[in-house]
C-alpha cells in the first residue's frame, strides 16, 4: 500500500474500505500462500495487498472522497481479534482464502457502521451479504487438501479507505484515509 495524495482528474477512482495486517501478520499469510502456491496452482496475492475487505464501493468521482473522509470520522467502533482457523476455495471465483469459522460480531458492527455512515451522504449500497475472507491466491486450479495446523490470531485496530489504481506495473493500493479502532 502507497501512500500518496489523490488524483483529482476527471476519471473516477476505484476504492473499498479495508483492515490490513501488520508486518507478523502479513508475513504469516505469506508463508501460508508460499505453501498452498505449489499445490493449488495459480499466484499469490502481493504480500502487501493481503487485506479483509470491509465494503467495495467500486468507481466512484474523485470529488466525493473527501465527503467520504469526512463520514468515516463518525465511526466508532471498537478493535477485535480474528482467528483465522479455516483454508478454502471459491471454485467460481477460483481463489484459495483464509476465514474464522466464527468471525467477531465487532467486526460486522464495523461493516455496518461504515455501510451506514456511507447512506447517511448519498451512496447506495448493493444488499450483498458480507462474507469476510483474505484471498490468498488467485487463479487457482486445484483444491487445497491442507488445514491450518494453528490459527492465525490478528488484532485489528485500524481500517482504511483505499485506492485500486491501475499502473503500468499492475495495481496498485493507496490510502486515501486512516482510523483506529477504540
Amino acid at each position: 500500500m502507497t501512500e500518496s495524495c489523490i488524483d483529482v482528474t476527471i476519471k473516477p477512482v476505484r476504492v473499498f474500505f479495508a483492515v490490513f495486517p501488520n508486518k507478523h501478520i502479513q508475513e504469516q499469510l505469506v508463508h501460508l500462500a508460499e505453501l498452498l502456491e505449489p499445490i493449488c496452482g495459480g499466484r499469490k496475492i502481493k504480500e502487501q495487498h493481503i487485506h479483509l475487505t470491509l465494503l467495495f464501493l467500486g468507481n466512484i468521482s474523485a470529488h466525493r472522497i473527501e465527503a467520504l473522509q469526512q463520514a468515516m470520522k463518525e465511526v466508532t467502533e471498537k478493535k477485535f481479534e480474528l482467528s483465522l482457523d479455516e483454508i478454502c476455495q471459491w471454485k467460481k471465483n477460483q481463489i484459495i482464502y483464509v476465514q474464522s469459522n466464527k468471525f467477531p460480531a465487532k467486526l460486522f458492527s464495523l461493516v455496518d457502521s461504515i455501510g451506514h455512515a456511507l447512506s447517511e451522504i448519498g451512496f447506495l449500497l448493493d444488499n450483498h451479504t458480507y462474507t469476510p475472507h483474505i484471498t490468498l491466491l488467485r487463479k487457482v486450479v486445484r483444491p487445497s487438501k491442507i488445514g491450518l495446523i494453528k490459527p492465525i490470531q490478528w488484532c485489528v485496530n485500524e481500517w482504511f479507505l483505499i485506492q485500486s489504481k491501475q499502473t503500468d506495473h499492475g495495481v496498485d493500493y493507496i490510502s486515501l484515509g486512516q482510523w483506529r479502532l477504540k
